[in-house]
């Protein structure tokens, strides 16, 4: 876990834990208040924090692999360049997403600096993708009327 304030516009992981399921079906308990229930945010992955300066906590987009055109076309899930990430023992060279509709308050001792090969790294991504980022969450929280237009 960390012990500090991360920046904004730098990635982390986060363990955001996992579905649990129904023992007969093995279908994810979608009753299950004590944990994750879908559509949630699931599993380790990395995100971009946007606030780290709150009390014990960091607010986050998490980032996905999975493609959703839906969320896509509404501006919502930011495309992110892999030549902006650096390949490790277990993240490879892929397309990934910034999940803005899924920004959400997560626990420090949920997040951990990047690692490779047991050596744990500094990782930030350009001013001007956490400024869509950003913009996105604009758009997610459904507050676009607040930005200006041109």
């Amino acid at each position: 876990m960390i012990n500090y304030s991360p920046k904004v516009g730098e990635v982390l992981e986060c363990d955001f834990g996992q579905f649990q399921y129904d023992p007969e079906t093995q279908r994810p308990l979608a009753d299950n208040y004590d944990g994750r229930i879908p559509p949630e945010i699931v599993k380790k992955r990395m995100v971009i924090v946007l606030n780290g300066k709150l009390d014990s906590g960091c607010l986050v987009v998490p980032i996905s692999s999975t493609k959703n055109l839906g969320f896509i076309h509404k501006g919502l899930h930011i495309p992110l360049d892999p030549a902006n990430f650096r390949v490790t023992a277990f993240y490879d060279m892929r397309e990934r997403w910034a999940k803005t509709d899924l920004i959400q308050m997560v626990s420090r001792q949920r997040l951990y600096k990047l690692m490779d090969n047991g050596q744990r790294f500094d990782h930030h991504l350009p001013r001007d993708v956490v400024t869509q980022v950003q913009l996105a969450v604009i758009k997610a929280i459904n507050a676009s009327s607040l930005i200006p237009q041109p």
